[in-house]
């Protein structure tokens, strides 16, 4: 229902007269209706793809009907950027066409840049974190000249870049805002569905092939109970991702209240719950602290006359997903949450894991002390953890931002980071004057955001994740460089 809602809001306010409708537009919906026929006959499945798979199906029925949604709509900039933030957690699903291996979030993002070229859209406007760039690309280029395996933070980069401009030019205009905000939620919705499912049925779901299977004996799993990880690699990754709509959502939901939508409201509590059953089920610690000193986070900064409402919000939902969580998750969450305190004492089931951490942590500091301004490179610290840490593999990380970052970047990196953060509280304060309760949402997910990235590094070091939480940061820039014009949408 949520991700319809997307669709229509991009006819906000608007009807489609079918007798005034372009040649063009014409053309598009009679050549979508026999695609939408065959496609869902299977045949164009079985045509195009070797290996038939339910999303190749349901991809062979849904393109031509976007087509024909993007003909009528009066922005199909604001569809496109919808469909970038939906896709947005399987950003590195590849999809075979021809003989040729492509990503999705790749070519949905590159329709978007049509309209961008054909200047249908606005500038973002004053944006502290875009003016920050060019400092930050001068803080970072040692350290990335330096290192080894830099790709994957260019990638990362570009991924999370590329959204955070769409959906920032996306708020300029009329719906888009809301756009944004619903094509973000239905996404983490159905990742918080599918982790309960997979927690239920101690299966995984593979979304391209369609195939299940069991994650019996998984590496994250928590003794008897496994961990889901939705579409994501980890069950951390999916934390962080689901973390950020917590707070975001109860600033929504007190909109929705105050404009009386009462059924859009009944959704968003709806949502929240699952979204936050599903950041339970993952056992991510810090994602979960970061959750409840997030909703704090929105009490303060919300409006005093709004204050009130928030945290009587804030407090009923919270009670209502621990109650979820637990009767879900049972003795292993409460185990897995008590051991927050000390998770090294003696007793705690992941205590050795803890240590392990630990030891990596210490490891990252004294590097980045040995090579204090620009560290060793940026991918070069697994080759420290190679020859210093036993068990260690190409892919183990320092298990936290901070000492990541201050490891192969030294000072400059940390710098880097604090430019970035304090480009993001100066948006936040310009975008708090145009929507305040919107805002304090926004503030309470990179509160959270922060806290997450204490101990591990999934939001600098897998596309899925940055990409999920891109549209928050646009959404950011969005608001801060709006302008009068801007609000009366």
């Amino acid at each position: 229902m949520m991700l319809a809602r997307v669709v229509l809001l991009t006819y906000r306010n608007r009807t489609v007269d079918l007798s005034k409708l372009e040649p063009k537009q014409i053309g598009v919906l009679v050549l979508a209706a026999p695609f939408v026929l065959l496609g869902a006959s299977g045949w164009t499945e079985r045509l195009l793809f070797t290996s038939p798979s339910p999303t190749k199906y349901v991809l062979t029925v849904v393109t031509p009907i976007i087509a024909a949604v993007v003909a009528l709509a009066p922005s199909p900039f604001l569809v496109f950027v919808g469909a970038a933030v939906f896709v947005a957690p399987a950003a590195t699903l590849n999809v075979s066409f021809l003989g040729v291996s492509f990503q999705a979030l790749v070519v949905v993002c590159l329709l978007a840049g049509i309209p961008l070229l054909l200047g249908l859209t606005k500038p973002v406007g004053k944006s502290a974190m875009a003016a920050v760039l060019p400092y930050l690309a001068v803080l970072v280029a040692i350290p990335v000249a330096r290192g080894s395996e830099i790709w994957e933070p260019i990638s990362i980069g570009l991924y999370a870049g590329a959204l955070i401009f769409l959906c920032a030019r996306a708020v300029k205009l009329g719906g888009g805002l809301a756009v944004v905000l619903g094509a973000s939620f239905s996404s983490l919705l159905v990742q918080a569905a599918l982790a309960i499912w997979e927690f239920q049925t101690h299966s995984e779901f593979d979304i391209y092939t369609g195939t299940v299977r069991s994650t019996s004996g998984y590496f994250f799993d928590f003794q008897s109970q496994p961990r889901p990880t939705g579409t994501f690699t980890d069950p951390i990754s999916l934390g962080t991702a689901l973390v950020v709509a917590i707070p975001v959502g109860i600033a929504v939901l007190h909109l929705l209240l105050l404009r009386r939508k009462w059924l859009a409201a009944a959704g968003m509590v709806a949502s929240i719950a699952v979204i936050g059953v599903g950041l339970a089920l993952s056992l991510s610690r810090m994602a979960s602290l970061g959750a409840i000193a997030s909703l704090a986070a929105v009490v303060v900064f919300a409006p005093r006359n709004a204050r009130l409402r928030v945290a009587g919000m804030a407090g009923g939902l919270l009670a209502v997903l621990l109650a979820g969580a637990i009767a879900l998750g049972g003795p292993s969450l409460i185990e897995r949450a008590s051991s927050v305190s000390d998770p090294t004492a003696s007793g705690v089931a992941t205590a050795e894991g803890d240590r392990g951490r630990e030891y990596l942590w210490s490891l990252a500091w004294e590097t980045g002390l040995e090579n204090p301004v620009s560290g060793v490179g940026v991918g070069n610290f697994s080759k420290v953890l190679l020859a210093h840490a036993p068990g260690s593999t190409a892919s183990t990380h320092a298990h936290s931002v901070y000492l990541q970052v201050f490891s192969e970047s030294g000072l400059l990196g940390l710098g880097a980071l604090a430019l970035l953060l304090g480009g993001v509280t100066v948006d936040l304060r310009r975008a708090r004057a145009r929507a305040p309760v919107l805002t304090a949402g926004l503030a309470g997910a990179v509160v959270a955001l922060c806290i997450a990235a204490v101990t591990d590094v999934v939001t600098i070091k897998y596309v899925a994740v940055a990409a999920t939480l891109a549209p928050m940061f646009g959404l950011i820039a969005g608001l801060a460089g709006r302008d009068a014009d801007d609000r009366s949408h």
